[in-house]
């Protein structure tokens, strides 16, 4: 999966003509670049290249989530792109959240919503940079720059492709919106790759 600009440029110009013209009030110019970088995804187990990570949170009590803000759970996990020469050594990939359709997350916070019926109360799960410790604002997307380590803003990780390979590095965990109640959690978020 993959993230991609689109690159298109809008000119308009105005002839003469028998009637009298109005001035332009400006142009708009749209810039991007259509890359072909083409990883495939694994990590978490996930099959070659479907790019579906499940990461399994250990199970913790409701004591280690007394009030809102405490976190539990800390699991380590990676997105691993590879896949041959379409995975462009010197490019730059993060993920790219595609909020529209990742129905759990949650704008305030930016971490995802437990949307097990009758599971967990007043529990998310919170993705963190492990390069820093810092929480990953799961609803902000930064474009990637070249070489960047971490995307500001989304305090999101991003690693250089090497050897048509590159890893990315995330810890997910619980976080508690208020006293945490007992029960099931389980949160999707749907996301693509950028490059650059």
């Amino acid at each position: 999966m993959k993230k991609t600009l689109f690159s298109a440029a809008l000119a308009l110009a105005f002839g003469l003509v028998a009637v009298q013209a109005s001035a332009a009030d400006g142009t708009i110019t749209f810039n991007g670049e259509i890359t072909d970088t083409t990883c495939t995804i694994t990590g978490g187990g996930a099959a070659t290249g479907t790019g579906n990570v499940t990461v399994t949170l250990p199970t913790v009590s409701t004591s280690a989530l007394p009030a809102a803000g405490k976190t539990a759970g800390e699991t380590s996990f990676s997105l691993v792109l590879g896949g041959g020469t379409g995975c462009t050594n010197g490019k730059t990939a993060a993920l790219w959240v595609e909020t529209a359709s990742t129905l759990d997350l949650d704008a305030s916070t930016g971490a995802l919503k437990n949307h097990v019926v009758g599971g967990a109360a007043n529990v998310q799960v919170q993705m963190v940079n492990p390069a820093n410790g810092n929480p990953i604002l799961l609803n902000i997307n930064n474009a990637v720059t070249n070489g960047a380590t971490v995307i500001a803003g989304s305090n999101q990780p991003a690693a250089t492709i090497a050897g048509n390979t590159a890893t990315l590095k995330y810890v997910g965990r619980y976080l508690a919106t208020g006293v945490a109640g007992a029960g099931a959690v389980q949160s999707v978020m749907t996301y693509s790759m950028q490059y650059n």
